[in-house]
């Protein structure tokens, strides 16, 4: 067991010495200033806090992490997916690219446990970069609104609805965290599907692009507001994917919750599988 995360904590320090691995937290980082930027507009204060009383009944929960909590919903929403594909894709692909897989297989060690660490490493990643995302999100909240406060959470998707909940600060900040930690293991999905394809002989560019189209078709499915898709909406992953924001319900629903969390990680885990069973049958030396 110490072998394996001496392992695990060498694959860590490859993967965070590549520069690609931190082009995410830049770009999240560029995009919550822009985002920030454009609330300190005062037209967009205006209207954030009239919404604010309107919805939760006082200025105050226009709070930083209120902010925080709409920087996070549509910056890990329509990015996330990109570079968790692109590191997952990356992982097994780019070795077997530069022709490192040949020298890590030439050692005592199973393929089997190779692709574990590997893909734990890219679960790792993925629980740090929305951990960045979600705490650097919130201190631009806090550098805009103060510290204090009270959070109320609703689904910007639809903008006239009544709010999931309304909380004080203190409660607001261990549910917005424990909706960041919930991204990590929704995403599941999306790092098995990446994992699973760069198991094949395949660019590592390929399998970042294949998993983003996926995901994308999955979403445009999903999203089709026609009473003849209801019925199967929660088929696709992206429907529930969305399982995030029951965490910030004020009454968590547990058993719909955790029916969405082990249908997306028994996908993610089924692409691992599919990964390693082809990767099995793989002649590396070729």
């Amino acid at each position: 067991m110490r072998l394996f995360f001496a392992q695990l904590g060498w694959e860590l320090f490859r993967m965070f010495a590549r520069k690609r691995t931190y082009i995410g937290f830049g770009i999240f980082l560029a995009v919550e200033l822009l985002f920030w930027r454009m609330l300190t507009l005062e037209k967009a204060k205006e209207g954030m806090i009239q919404f604010t009383e309107r919805l939760a009944g006082a200025e105050s929960y226009f709070s930083g992490i209120t902010i925080a909590f709409l920087m996070v919903f549509f910056t890990v929403m329509l990015l996330g997916a990109t570079f968790v594909a692109l590191v997952s894709g990356d992982i097994v692909a780019k070795e077997t690219e530069d022709g490192n897989l040949r020298l890590l297989l030439a050692r005592p060690i199973s393929r089997l446990r190779l692709l574990a660490i590997k893909f734990l490493a890219c679960q790792i990643y993925t629980t740090v970069l929305f951990w960045f995302v979600g705490l650097t999100a919130l201190i631009v909240g806090i550098l805009e609104r103060g510290w204090g406060g009270g959070f109320f959470a609703w689904d910007p998707r639809f903008f006239a609805l009544q709010p999931l909940g309304i909380y004080d600060w203190w409660e607001g900040i261990r549910r917005y965290f424990a909706a960041i930690t919930g991204f990590s293991l929704l995403f599941l999905p999306i790092t098995g599907i990446a994992f699973m394809l760069g198991c094949f002989k395949i660019k590592p560019a390929a399998a970042t692009i294949i998993t983003i189209a996926f995901i994308t078709a999955d979403f445009i499915f999903a999203s089709i507001p026609l009473e003849a898709f209801e019925p199967y909406q929660h088929l696709f992953i992206t429907s529930r994917m969305e399982a995030w924001l029951l965490i910030l319900q004020q009454e968590i629903p547990w058993a719909k919750l955790v029916e969405s969390a082990i249908w997306l990680v028994g996908i993610g885990l089924t692409g691992f599988i599919i990964g390693w069973v082809v990767f099995e049958r793989r002649d590396v030396k070729s």
